[in-house]
């Protein structure tokens, strides 16, 4: 565990300096930005029912590539955090999640080809959440706890090949790459997989990472991100299926209004067969928001 918190800080630092980079460095490219957004209803004596409700949401994304000679080094950063408070007739709820996430990535290469396509690359990245999440239990009647602040969080480096075939698609195949989750909430452990008294389960796999960024039109811009991993022990103990293969899959559709508004609509799909929904494992996971606000482009 504490070699993890080791990683996990070398991944924040790295990303941090590459963001502080100067700008007038033409080899950066860089790009960001810092949102709010949010939601509100009112009813009064309204007919047909409501309760008043108000929900908001922050988000900073930040990216830092640098290309130059034979190096590449690229640097993603994304935080974002989102909640709803919801009144009935008992009056203001206790406040629930709507979004929650902290991913840091870093990815460094060294040209292997002429035309500066493939570079023989090692990456590493880290993803987790900020606060504490509840759902319903339905045998108290009460809240339970389902996930917090590194439980579970998600540790992965890997080395293998970035390939850039255009300036809006990126792809890192890493043949050779580990990946530990780990739960700091003992009873927390056996819904993401981790048993046997353990506080991680470290894994060695391949792993695929394909990412677009790409402006549809002006003021439009979409990013998508796809994550394939496959653990080499599932394959060799011939128990390897398609439902074996851990996905994550993020998609961004930012319309820039002007300087200070913007409109969101973002998706994730999670597929993780260690991961319990209900009691039952390998449930298909998604998320979708659309959300209106101020946000500054940088």
């Amino acid at each position: 565990m504490k070699k993890s918190f080791l990683l996990i800080a070398a991944l924040a630092f790295s990303t941090v300096a590459a963001m502080a980079q100067d700008e007038n460095n033409s080899s950066w490219t860089k790009a960001g930005y810092v949102g709010l957004k949010f939601t509100q209803a009112s009813f009064t004596n309204w007919a047909p029912g409501g309760d008043n409700a108000f929900a908001g949401d922050v988000q900073f994304t930040y990216q830092a590539d640098y290309k130059e000679g034979e190096n590449l080094w690229q640097n993603r950063i994304e935080l974002g955090y989102g909640a709803s408070h919801t009144s009935g007739d008992r009056g203001y709820q206790n406040m629930s999640k709507t979004s929650d996430k902290i991913y840091l990535h870093s990815n460094y290469g060294r040209k292997i080809n002429e035309k500066e396509t493939l570079f023989l690359s090692a990456f590493l990245s880290f993803e987790t959440q900020f606060a504490n999440a509840f759902d319903d239990d339905d045998e108290t009647g009460g809240r339970k706890l389902v996930s917090q602040f590194m439980a579970p969080g998600y540790l992965s480096a890997g080395v293998g090949i970035t390939w850039l075939p255009t300036k809006f698609l990126n792809v890192i195949f890493t043949p050779a790459t580990w990946r530990s989750t780990f739960v700091t909430h003992p009873d927390l452990r056996e819904d993401y997989g981790v048993l046997d008294g353990k506080k991680a389960i470290d894994e060695i796999g391949a792993n695929l990472n394909v990412s677009v960024n790409y402006d549809i039109i002006k003021n439009v811009n979409v990013y998508s991100r796809v994550n394939f991993f496959a653990d080499y022990y599932r394959i060799e103990d011939k128990k390897s299926h398609f439902k074996d293969i851990d996905i994550s899959w993020d998609i961004q559709l930012n319309f820039t209004i002007n300087k200070w508004l913007s409109a969101l609509v973002s998706t994730s799909l999670v597929y993780d067969d260690d991961t319990k929904i209900d009691e039952i494992k390998s449930k298909v996971q998604f998320k979708e928001m659309l959300a209106l606000g101020l946000q500054y482009n940088f």
